[in-house]
């Protein structure tokens, strides 16, 4: 697998922001903030929580978005677990992602979980489990982690979901790309990957359950796009139920990627008449 050390701000302020983001902090509250966050930023020139204004803190490095819009998700509630790009650990760094995805989810329809990853070796970041060292070292907490942060999620909006959906950008694209042919994570109707792709070598122990998964090559991102371009072609080999597709996208979470992956992934859960999840 190619590095991933994309750089911490590259991973990040390459972010697609909806138009809809540039007002963001002058919209009107959304029914998500019905679930004040516990660390609330009164003071803006003082310490940023971990948790953007937008969005609303779960737990400790643990924040979601209600956006659930039955209108917009073709009657379903749709839970979106998003895995981050790299983070640094500078205050407010992640306000970025979590916008955008708070905006994504507004536009269709969804709730979005967004936990965070483990610091890198270094301490100076955050990034997920990639290598089987880091892997062996942090996945089991991992993976229990997001598992206890979905029941938690459901109990406190009241709900719980029709149908999850991974997202994985960047970092989070060549883990959760791992995850998924793996099994790693329980109770998933389908993964996106966006910008990046665990290498073919990683695939020999694929599981029985194969969620499909919707592969997003940004073109225009010279990286990541062979290895998004080979890790579909490891699903095609193994013969996955996946989608590929690839537009000049640079290393960002593609708006159109998203809408189109969104679109697919509802089909399949849709009409293998998906039980409701939470995460159990």
């Amino acid at each position: 697998m190619r590095p991933i050390w994309l750089g911490l701000a590259l991973a990040t302020c390459a972010f697609a922001v909806p138009a809809s983001a540039k007002n963001a902090t002058n919209a009107p509250k959304t029914k998500s903030a019905k679930h004040a966050s516990s660390k609330p930023n009164s003071d803006p020139e003082g310490p940023k929580p971990w948790c953007a204004p937008e969005v609303t803190e779960l737990e400790e490095h643990v924040c979601y978005f209600d956006g659930d819009d039955p209108a917009k998700s073709e009657g379903r509630h749709t839970l979106v677990i998003y895995l981050h790009g790299s983070l640094a650990t500078t205050p407010g760094f992640a306000w970025l992602q979590q916008r955008s995805m708070a905006n994504y989810a507004k536009r269709h329809g969804f709730t979005v979980l967004l936990p965070t990853s483990p610091k890198n070796g270094a301490g100076n970041g955050y990034l997920w489990p990639t290598s089987i060292p880091a892997q062996r070292e942090h996945e089991a907490k991992v993976l229990a982690d997001i598992q206890r942060e979905r029941k938690e999620l459901a109990q406190r909006i009241g709900h719980d979901f029709d149908e999850t959906f991974v997202v994985g950008f960047s970092s989070g694209a060549y883990y959760g790309s791992g995850v998924a042919v793996r099994g790693a994570l329980s109770d998933v109707d389908g993964y996106v990957i966006l910008a990046g792709g665990a290498s073919p070598g990683q695939h020999l122990a694929a599981t029985k359950n194969r969620a499909p998964i919707f592969v997003g090559v940004s073109a225009s991102d010279r990286q990541t796009a062979d290895d998004s371009r080979h890790y579909a072609h490891a699903l095609a080999a193994m013969g996955w139920p996946h989608r590929v597709e690839e537009r000049p996208a640079g290393h960002t979470v593609d708006p159109t990627f998203l809408s189109q992956a969104l679109s697919w992934l509802r089909s399949k859960t849709h009409n293998a008449g998906s039980a409701h999840r939470t995460g159990g």
